[in-house]
């Protein structure tokens, strides 16, 4: 893209009516990539003793102008800057020294002080000057909206202002082709940046629900080894547990074992002893059989001895026969 910046009033600077028929655009290209033109054109011989003649100290404001205009056409903006700031401090409120001034501010990609001199040069005047000097302001704008396109609604912000500046100039001067031609390029700039903010915007849900994806990605990544630590130790409790309930039944049955086998000892004890009673009490019940029995064979041994005596002491008695 290239930008003219135009100028039609440099009587300040000394310059004759055939070196201002000269003007036209430059190829001296910016680090943004936006070209600054309309600087002087000088011959060939001009150019190679720009360097000599610029070590001298300028006698006049056009000498310093002339000399910074050599310098700057070279590409040596920062020494035009100080040849332009020795003419300003001679001539302090020339409008066209404030012009050149802000052409080298432009070309070393210091927009703020390139815009604050282009408005000094401007000045309210409604001149042919003053629209050349809207426009270059415009033009800085319109620079620096390119350098920020990472950023973008500085850009934006930048190329409206940039639009509005060319539109002022067109409003007064019509034919002004480079503000034509710039306010074109600047609103095409506009819409390209303002369709690849609100694609941004629609594209930043996605954005965040991938980085909300990636988060709870990475989140569960972390949390494994603590939910697998945390098994491990579930299961590590378990084991305790079930060896610890395992520990316990065995207890338990070793008990139970224990106390049937009391309560079959108690039994066989309790066996043992109605045994032994029912023994001693048919001991018992057998001696004194033996005893009653021997009793009664004595009682009838006795009964027989008894038993003839007896016989003779009963009297005999005569029988009556009937027949």
């Amino acid at each position: 893209m290239k930008l003219k910046v135009q100028s039609s009033k440099f009587k300040e600077c000394g310059c004759s009516d055939s070196t201002r028929s000269r003007f036209r655009t430059s190829n001296f290209e910016l680090r943004t990539f936006l070209p600054l033109a309309a600087l002087i054109v000088v011959s060939a011989a001009t150019t190679t003793w720009a360097a000599d003649e610029a070590s001298k100290s300028p006698t006049s404001a056009p000498q310093a102008v002339r000399e910074g205009n050599i310098l700057l056409k070279a590409g040596d903006a920062p020494s035009a800057l100080e040849q332009y700031r020795q003419a300003d401090t001679l001539r302090p409120n020339a409008r066209e020294i404030a012009f050149d001034r802000g052409l080298g501010h432009y070309a070393l990609g210091q927009f703020d002080q390139a815009r604050e001199a282009f408005e000094k040069a401007a000045g309210g005047e409604g001149d042919a000057l003053a629209d050349d000097a809207v426009y270059s302001a415009g033009a800085s704008d319109h620079a620096e909206a390119l350098a920020k396109a990472a950023e973008p609604q500085l850009a934006l912000s930048k190329l409206e202002s940039a639009m509005q500046r060319y539109q002022s100039v067109l409003s007064r001067r019509s034919e002004h082709e480079a503000a034509r031609d710039a306010n074109y390029k600047a609103a095409s700039a506009w819409r390209t940046l303002k369709q690849q903010l609100e694609q941004q915007k629609q594209q930043q849900p996605n954005d965040q629900q991938d980085q909300n994806k990636e988060g709870e990605k990475q989140e569960n990544q972390e949390q494994q080894p603590s939910q697998k630590q945390n098994k491990d130790e579930q299961k590590e409790q378990k084991s305790a547990q079930d060896k610890e309930q395992e520990s316990q039944e065995q207890q338990s049955e070793q008990k139970q074992s224990d106390s049937a086998e009391e309560q079959k000892k108690k039994e066989e004890q309790s066996k043992e002893a109605q045994a032994q009673q029912k023994e001693e009490k048919e001991q018992v019940t057998r001696e004194q059989a033996e005893r009653k029995l021997r009793e009664m064979m004595q009682a009838l041994r006795d009964r027989k001895k008894l038993r003839p005596e007896e016989v003779r002491k009963v009297p005999i008695s005569p029988v009556d026969k009937d027949w």
